[in-house]
C-alpha cells in the first residue's frame, strides 16, 4: 500500500513539473511576441490595406494616356508654336484640269491662295508651255488631309518641307508685351497725378513711345499667331508634253524596258511631228529655193549644153575614119 503511495506521489510531481515548464515557456513566448521589432516602441503601426482578390492588370484602353505635345496638330510630336513650309513640284499634261483639282482641294480644306502667278515660261518643239506658281495657306489642322489629295493635281516631280520653332520667340514677345503694359499703367497713373507742365510732357513723350513698341509687339503675335495657324504650301505645276516617267531601285527589269520602249516611240513621233512643223514654218522660204535652183539649174544648162554640142563636134571631126 506504500508503494503505490508512493507512485502515485511520484506521477503527480512529475505532472506538476511538466506544467510549469509548459507555462514558463508560453509565457517566454508572450514577451517576445510583445517585444517591438523597431525603435519606435509604442508607436501604432499603420496596417495596410490588403485587398481580398487579386488586383487584375487593367486592359491597355483603361489606361489614361497624357496628351502629347503639339496634340492640337493632328496628334503630332511637336511644340505648338511651329511654322510650316511645303514645297511641291508637278508636271501635268492637262494644265486646266490640274488648276481645278488644286482650287478643289483648296476650297475643300477651308484655304486659300495668297499669291499665284501663271506664265508662258517653257518652250520645247516650238510649242509654248505653261507653269504655274501659287502661294497657298492651309489651316492647320487640315494639312494631312490636304496633302493626302494633293497627288490627284499631276504627277510630283519634288517635295520639300520644313518646320520653324518660334515657342521660345512667342513667349519672350508675350512676355515683354505684358511689361510694356505693366508699364503703361505706370505711366498713365503718374500722368493722372503730374501738376507741373515739363512733368507731363515727358510723361506723354515715354508714354508714345510705350503704346509705339506694345502695338509693334502685337503686331509680331498675330503674324505669329496668322503663320503658325496656317501652314504655308508652295506649288509650282509645270505644263509638260509627257510626264517623267520615275524609276527607282524598286523599278522591275520588264518595267524598265517598257518604259525604254515607251519614250522612244514618243520621241520618234515628236521628232517626226517637230520636223513636219519646222518644213511648214519654213515653208516659203523652202519654195524660193526650190524656184531659184530650178532657174538655175534651167540656166546653168543653157550656158553648158552649146559647149557639149561644140566640143562633140570637134571631137567628131578629129576623129580618125
Amino acid at each position: 500500500m506504500s508503494r503505490k503511495m508512493r507512485y502515485l506521489g511520484l506521477i503527480l510531481t512529475l505532472v506538476l513539473i511538466l506544467t510549469f515548464v509548459a507555462g514558463c515557456s508560453s509565457q517566454s513566448k508572450d514577451m517576445v511576441s510583445e517585444e517591438p521589432s523597431s525603435p519606435n516602441q509604442g508607436m501604432p503601426m499603420p496596417t495596410p490595406s490588403v485587398p481580398s482578390e487579386p488586383a487584375e492588370r487593367p486592359a491597355e484602353e483603361d489606361y489614361v494616356k497624357a496628351p502629347e505635345f503639339g496634340s492640337g496638330s493632328g496628334g503630332s510630336i511637336e511644340p505648338d508654336k511651329i511654322i510650316t513650309t511645303i514645297s511641291i513640284g508637278f508636271e501635268s499634261t492637262e494644265f486646266d484640269k490640274s488648276l481645278e483639282e488644286l482650287y478643289k482641294l483648296i476650297e475643300e480644306n477651308q484655304g486659300y491662295i495668297s499669291s499665284s502667278n501663271i506664265y508662258f515660261g517653257n518652250y520645247y518643239g516650238s510649242q509654248m508651255y505653261r507653269t504655274g506658281n501659287f502661294s497657298i495657306r492651309i489651316p492647320r489642322d487640315k494639312v494631312n488631309q490636304f496633302k493626302a489629295f494633293i497627288p490627284q493635281i499631276g504627277n510630283i516631280i519634288s517635295e520639300s518641307s520644313s518646320k520653324e520653332d518660334v515657342t521660345r520667340y512667342y513667349t519672350d514677345t508675350e512676355s515683354r508685351l505684358g511689361v510694356l503694359e505693366i508699364k503703361e499703367e505706370r505711366l498713365l497713373s503718374l500722368l493722372e497725378r503730374a501738376e507741373k507742365i515739363e512733368d507731363i510732357i515727358a510723361l506723354e513723350n515715354q508714354l508714345s513711345q510705350v503704346i509705339y513698341e506694345k502695338e509693334n509687339l502685337k503686331a509680331t503675335l498675330i503674324n505669329l499667331d496668322d503663320r503658325i495657324d496656317y501652314s504655308t504650301f508652295n506649288i509650282t505645276i509645270n505644263e509638260v508634253a509627257k510626264v517623267t516617267s520615275t524609276e527607282t531601285v524598286e523599278t522591275t527589269f520588264f518595267t524598265r524596258i517598257k518604259n525604254a520602249f515607251n519614250n522612244s516611240l514618243y520621241q520618234f513621233r515628236r521628232s517626226v511631228e517637230n520636223f513636219v512643223i519646222f518644213m511648214i514654218y519654213n515653208l516659203p522660204g523652202i519654195i524660193v529655193l526650190l524656184v531659184v535652183a530650178f532657174f538655175g539649174f534651167k540656166g546653168i544648162k543653157k550656158i553648158v549644153s552649146p559647149k557639149l554640142k561644140f566640143k562633140k563636134h570637134d571631137d567628131d571631126i578629129n576623129k580618125p575614119s
